[in-house]
């Protein structure tokens, strides 16, 4: 077990374990199964297949297989299954139903969509963590995009919606799902041509309970479907449930989707890794997290502009740096009533701050306020550094924007809290 986590350092043991158990016990296993069952990467499943390829019939090929030697040795490991995801809620009869509806309407994924179609056990999934939620009985539903038919395992699980709205661009998925939803009598569900790179149509703002979305995995396509769902929610207190695969190779990328949901006013009230598996994506692990967001007073849409140009993950996704290098803020508490009153001492501690961190100064002003307040504004040589006091609660916000790296970066906060006299400093990195 040592050598395989050696070889495998991005596993834990216990992963590592349980996929020695699926290859033990599953017979005919083929490696976009292995991955649809872990919920790994298939670079991460190929390196595992390299590191016990002595062990396998032919390492190379897609099937997975023990050798003579490869048995001998795992009947003598005790191997244990692992939990690949924290959920699951068996319903048999639904899933069966739901396969049988699939292959009777034969729908195809289309990749200039970006469609991966959920298995069918993810479906009903999805329909059930909403109700354990208990967000379905008399709610009105949109969701944007519906490759998976969720809109008809809500009507086949008698999920009691008010009105399920699919809201969808490709037609094929929207004749299907009229066809299948006549076919089978489910009267609540109605659908709608509608691209979400174009605006949302004022009769669906502010509609909705509950918005259920999938969107391409980029940065752009998660903006894009979240604006839209926040657009068609009717207040705080909603929910939103959000699907986000990505390859744990480049977790930079989920936190941006973590920094984007914070920055749209959303609570994550739950988080379940690798909920949703698919048929294909194997670069994510066929498989996406389960975000369950709660609207607030605060959730409004992010202003920003361009995030519907390319939003595909096959588009070229290259983002443009903005051309600041640093851009730190501060808020600075509990500042002695000495410096946050004194002009004369509030500069000759700037004055300090500059000097240790080689800020150049080329030109200041300063702008006093009535009640004692002051801005100090300080053109530097590689862009700006500007300070407001608040006497009345001995505060004090610095805002500092570098076109090149902040000298000595690690230690601003020392010297913050050296030269302002305190130790109650908040410190966010803009990116």
């Amino acid at each position: 077990m040592k050598t395989l986590k050696k070889y495998n350092p991005d596993l834990k043991e216990a992963e590592i374990t349980g996929i020695l158990h699926i290859i033990k016990t599953e017979e005919n296993l083929v490696n976009n199964e292995l991955i649809r069952k872990t919920g790994l990467p298939k670079e991460t499943i190929k390196q595992f297949k390299n590191s016990i390829s002595e062990f396998l019939e032919s390492p190379q090929k897609d099937e997975i297989s023990l050798n003579k030697k490869g048995r001998e040795i795992l009947a003598r490991l005790e191997t244990f299954p692992y939990k690949w995801s924290l959920c699951s809620f068996p319903n048999k009869d639904l899933v069966s139903k739901l396969r049988e509806i699939r292959k009777k309407y034969d729908l195809t994924p289309k990749r200039e969509y970006d469609q991966w179609f959920a298995t069918e056990e993810t479906s009903v999934f999805k329909v059930r963590v909403m109700q354990e939620k208990g967000v379905t009985v008399g709610s009105k539903i949109a969701l944007l995009g519906d490759d998976d038919l969720l809109s008809v395992t809500l009507g086949l699980a008698d999920a009691k919606c008010s009105k399920i709205t699919v809201l969808e661009i490709d037609e094929d998925i929207l004749s299907s799902v009229k066809r299948i939803s006549d076919d089978l009598n489910i009267k609540n569900v109605r659908t709608k041509t509608y691209d979400a790179r174009k605006d949302l149509p004022h009769d669906e703002r502010n509609v909705y309970d509950v918005v259920s979305i999938d969107p391409p995995y980029t940065k752009n396509g998660v903006v894009l479907f979240l604006n839209r769902a926040v657009e068609l929610l009717n207040g705080s207190g909603k929910y939103i449930f959000l699907y986000y695969g990505n390859s744990y190779k480049s977790p930079e990328k989920t936190v941006k989707i973590q920094d984007v949901i914070n920055k749209m006013g959303l609570v994550v009230e739950d988080k379940i890794d690798k909920f949703a598996r698919y048929y294909g994506a194997e670069s994510v692990g066929s498989a996406s997290s389960l975000y369950v967001l709660k609207t607030t007073p605060f959730t409004k849409p992010l202003c920003v502009t361009g995030v519907s140009e390319k939003i595909y993950t096959f588009e070229d996704q290259k983002e443009e740096k903005f051309p600041y290098v640093d851009h730190l803020v501060f808020r600075v508490y509990k500042v002695p009533s000495e410096i946050v009153n004194s002009k004369n001492n509030l500069m000759k501690v700037l004055g300090k701050f500059c000097n240790s961190h080689k800020l150049k100064v080329v030109d200041m002003k300063t702008t006093k306020f009535r009640g004692g307040g002051l801005t100090v504004t300080f053109v530097l040589a590689n862009s700006n550094l500007v300070v407001h006091t608040w006497p009345e609660h001995n505060a004090i916000h610095i805002d500092l924007v570098t076109c090149s790296p902040v000298y000595n970066k690690k230690s601003i906060l020392d010297t913050i809290s050296d030269l302002f006299k305190t130790k109650y400093i908040e410190m966010k990195e803009i990116d």
